[in-house]
């Protein structure tokens, strides 16, 4: 293989792995319930999601001048009820 190839190879492998995150950044900020892609099928409760996501912004908004960092131990979110 010479270093034509190799540089070639290289490129195609890290665009397919920029291209794969990019795509999953996007389905993970899309408010869709339901997502399908080809034979793949993904369920998922995003009102919760939104949550989560909305109580780490406010962390960060408080401790800008302090300690930034985050843990979502101490979150509680209930899930839907059945009456």
């Amino acid at each position: 293989m010479d270093s034509n190839e190799q540089m070639f190879y290289t490129f195609l492998i890290t665009t397919l792995c920029g291209f794969l995150l990019a795509l999953g950044r996007q389905m993970y900020k899309s408010k869709c319930k339901e997502i399908e892609c080809c034979c793949l099928k993904i369920v998922r409760d995003v009102q919760h999601e939104e949550k989560i996501d909305e109580l780490q912004l406010q962390r960060l908004g408080r401790h800008t001048d302090s300690d930034t960092s985050t843990s979502l131990e101490n979150i509680h979110i209930e899930g839907p009820r059945q009456i």
